[in-house]
């Protein structure tokens, strides 16, 4: 059976074809191994002696045979699931006796390789509609109660002179250090945090008058930078990995070498992003998703800001730790030597969620670019905090785009759930949908303002600048074929013409979306107004019913009168 290619496929066949069951050609046995162990392992799910045989025969009994065929549905289902569960297993015993594939072998970290993350940044944002959830997180965290150092002004202070247009390029709105870091901030707060993390350095970024965002510096403890070393250097054995569905697929060494180590970088993520989600939850956070984030990460003898193109196995490596881009493109900045730039791919880095960043490079490398002379702590803080002095801003402006992309994914959830329920709506929905639509096109209308002027300034001072182009090893290449060369692109430059194109583009689509409301709303009224003039009609026929029948009754003489009633409620009772 082919290996997981990180897509997890699963076939949708209920039974396993023949060739799920017979070895493939990259397999070749260790030549320690007997042949009596090579048989048993090459032998055919259902036909051996094993615990598991007699257990799959019995599932495809229950499956396919005439008793099965009476079975309910889904209990066929269950019995599928464990059939493949057990296809699997046969597969992850198999791949132990023969090792695998000759590419999906264990994967070799050298000894005196070793990858450390001494820091990430997250970077939440708060529009018009939730910036009293901004105020509610700093008066709630008490991140005003020592202010005595810098301007003097609270963040609440701040926060309202940079919607003024009036405020900082950047505040900081608290430093939070963990009682065993070691070190303390002037004005900080001492609070336990996550083991992983031994400080955290909020700072708020006002992008025009109406938007403002708060990235998150987290410094991170010695248990934390090393927790993806240590997963990454473990001897991975072939195992069995869950997809996203209940189906299970056998992996082999590598690509469980590629899952765990992936993940080990994921939890230090996912714990910095539930942290700010708890104290400072803004879009991100309250529509369910995940904060766009970046770390950095240090190797310690893989440079890969090196001319040289590097081999098959320094590419898994580096793809175990999620960074599958550098053997083709580069993203590097002038400003921070050494370093690269790069996007994680859900495709090849399945381990990994989106909106995630990383900039890496080797440590000597980057310190030997990098003015560290004001820097007293270790090279790997030191790093860390020279990154941070550049990188604020450019978080921030990469973050940004996937909160544009949100806003357009959000609206077109509104859109189409007013259209898939439209005339289905109660009279509490239509307030809900309504009062969603004000609050997205009075948030639009002042972000397209912010975005503009944001990037109408060409510097910024925590903010590098980028230039994309293929790896040097490519363009060789390319010049030795004669190949017209590529243009290199500059990140910030594309990043801002994006931004500005894609919300000019979510204000001409809730402008359209508003009118058309506008028209429904006036089809609507008119609606009514037609229904409420055929109930006044028919409640002005049933008035004169009963007027007159009134008129005929005072007409008669009482006993006449009682004597018909008498005689109408006779003829009913009868």
């Amino acid at each position: 059976m082919s290996e997981n290619d990180g897509t997890n496929n699963v076939s949708d066949d209920p039974l396993p074809s023949a060739s799920m069951d017979t070895p493939e050609s990259g397999i070749s046995a260790p030549p320690d191994e007997t042949q009596d162990e090579l048989k048993k392992a090459f032998r055919s799910l259902g036909y051996g002696c094993r615990w598991y045989d007699q257990l799959y025969n019995a599932l495809r009994f229950l499956q396919y045979s005439w008793l099965g065929r009476r079975l309910p549905a889904s209990w066929r289902r269950r019995f599928y699931y464990m059939s493949n569960y057990l296809v699997q297993f046969h597969e992850v015993k198999r791949t132990l006796v023969t090792g695998g594939h000759r590419f999906d072998g264990p994967l070799n970290v050298p000894d005196d390789e070793h990858v450390s993350i001494p820091g990430l940044w997250v970077v939440e944002y708060f529009p018009p509609s939730l910036i009293d959830d901004l105020d509610r997180a700093i008066k709630s965290n008490h991140w005003d109660n020592r202010r005595h150092i810098g301007r003097g002004e609270s963040s609440l202070e701040t926060l309202k002179d940079s919607r003024q247009g009036s405020g900082p390029t950047w505040w900081r709105i608290a430093d939070i250090a963990s009682p065993g870091a070691g070190y303390s901030f002037p004005d900080g707060y001492r609070e336990k945090l996550p083991k992983e993390f031994k400080a955290v350095e909020l700072k708020g970024v006002p992008i025009g008058q109406g938007l403002t965002a708060v990235i998150a510096y987290f410094h991170l403890s010695e248990s934390g930078y090393a927790s993806v070393d240590k997963i990454w250097h473990q001897n991975h054995q072939p195992s069995l990995a869950r997809t996203k569905g209940r189906l299970v697929v056998a992996e082999g060494a590598r690509w469980t070498a590629f899952r765990k180590t992936q993940a080990a970088r994921n939890e230090l993520h996912s714990i910095a992003r539930d942290w700010l989600k708890a104290r400072c939850p803004g879009t991100f956070a309250q529509t369910g998703e995940h904060q766009p984030l970046m770390d950095l990460l240090l190797l310690s003898e893989f440079d890969p800001a090196s001319e040289e193109r590097p081999d098959r196995e320094s590419n898994d490596r580096m793809r175990a730790l999620g960074l599958t881009d550098s053997h083709v493109t580069w993203r590097t900045s002038t400003e921070l030597p050494g370093l690269l730039l790069e996007q994680s791919r859900e495709e090849l880095a399945p381990g990994l969620r989106k909106r995630t960043w990383a900039l890496w490079g080797k440590r000597g490398t980057v310190e030997a670019a990098a003015d560290l002379r004001f820097y007293v702590s270790d090279v790997n803080g030191a790093i860390a905090h020279h990154v941070d002095s550049h990188m604020g801003d450019f978080v921030v402006r990469l973050g940004l785009s996937e909160f544009l992309d949100l806003l357009k994914a959000e609206s077109a959830t509104m859109r189409d759930s007013a259209r898939a329920h439209h005339g289905k709506f109660s009279r509490r929905d239509l307030k809900r949908l309504r009062q969603r639509f004000l609050t997205a096109s009075l948030d639009l209308s002042s972000i397209e303002r912010d975005v503009k002027q944001y990037n109408s300034n060409r510097w910024r001072d925590r903010e590098a600048w980028f230039v994309m182009d293929y790896a040097p090893w490519i363009r060789r290449q390319d010049d030795e074929a004669g190949r017209k060369p590529f243009k290199p692109i500059q990140v910030n430059k594309d990043l801002r013409k994006r931004q500005i194109k894609g919300v000019q583009d979510l204000v001409v689509a809730d402008r359209s979306y508003r009118e058309i409301l506008s028209t429904v709303a006036s089809l609507g009224a008119s609606i009514d107004s037609f229904m409420v003039q055929r109930y006044a009609i028919w409640i002005a026929i049933g008035s004169a019913i009963v007027a007159l029948v009134t008129l005929w009754f005072s007409l008669l003489k009482p006993d006449e009168a009682s004597a018909i009633i008498e005689a109408w409620v006779t003829s009913i009772l009868q």
